[in-house]
C-alpha cells in the first residue's frame, strides 16, 4: 500500500528583520508503507539560539507540533502532546540543513510536514520568526 507523505508546501519564506530563510526543496512525494522518509529543511542565517521546528498536518487537522533541535543540531525535544513523536528524528545534516527522518512509514503519517524556526528560548507565539503557511 502505497501513503503519501507532503514535503513541505513551503518553497521560500524570507524574513527581513531577522536575515533568515527557510527552505524545503522537496515539495511532495510517495512513499511506500514501511520504507524511510527524509524531508530536508534549510534555514540560511540561524543565530544558535534559535530552533528549528518541524509541523504535521493531516487532511482535516489542526497542525501539529512534532518536535524541535536546538541550531547545533544536538538536542531534540519531542512534543509530549503528539502520539507519534516518537517515530521521527532530525538531524542537521550540513550548517544550514536539517532533516527530518522517518525510519517506518505507517499510514498514519500521510500528511503535510513543515520546518519553521523560533528566536530564542521562549517558544512563546509573541516570539516567532516565520508564519507557517501553506502556498
Amino acid at each position: 500500500m502505497l501513503i503519501g507523505v507532503c514535503a513541505v508546501f513551503l518553497s521560500l519564506i524570507v524574513v527581513g528583520v531577522l536575515g533568515l530563510t527557510v527552505e524545503q526543496p522537496e515539495l511532495s512525494w510517495t512513499k511506500q508503507k514501511v520504507k524511510r522518509a527524509n524531508m530536508k529543511c534549510k534555514v540560511t542565517g540561524l543565530a544558535s539560539s534559535n530552533y528549528v521546528h518541524w509541523y504535521q498536518q493531516k487532511d482535516g487537522e489542526a497542525i501539529r507540533r512534532i518536535l524541535y533541535v536546538n541550531a547545533a543540531g544536538t538536542s531534540t525535544v519531542r512534543d509530549p502532546n503528539h502520539p507519534e513523536a516518537d517515530d521521527f528524528s532530525v538531524k542537521r545534516e550540513s550548517d544550514d540543513t536539517y532533516v527530518l527522518r522517518v525510519d517506518t512509514l505507517k499510514t498514519s503519517h500521510s500528511a503535510v510536514y513543515y520546518c519553521a524556526c523560533w528566536e530564542g528560548g521562549s517558544h512563546n507565539d509573541s516570539n516567532y520568526s516565520y508564519p507557517v503557511q501553506k502556498l
